[in-house]
């Protein structure tokens, strides 16, 4: 008996995984600006978590929706597009490592 075939998505593409893969972390650290109470533009936010050395701390945390897109691709059966957002989240996962050791 064979396997029934899976149509695969003309979308289904690692290009389509990095786009959001790259775009939802920064909109993430701009509602973690805008949810911690700090008092300060965007400027002196980041300045701010250099300062208190917490930069890296809410860089990772601007990562963490990625894993809802990623499992939003798995579910919608699109696994090319699902292995962009993991590249993008490992490319973003080094940018904080060295962020964190170089400031």
């Amino acid at each position: 008996m064979e396997k029934a075939e899976h149509k695969t998505s003309k979308a289904d593409k690692p290009l389509t995984g990095w786009i959001p893969g790259f775009l939802v972390p920064p909109l993430s650290f701009v509602i973690i600006w805008l949810l911690v109470p700090t008092g300060r533009d965007f400027t002196g936010f980041v300045e701010y978590a250099i300062k208190a050395n917490v930069l890296s701390k809410f860089l990772s945390l601007a990562v963490l929706p990625n894993l809802l897109v990623f499992f939003i691709f798995i579910w919608t059966k699109m696994d090319r597009a699902a292995k962009g957002v993991l590249y993008a989240t490992f490319v973003l996962a080094l940018a904080v490592v060295a962020i964190k050791f170089l400031l």
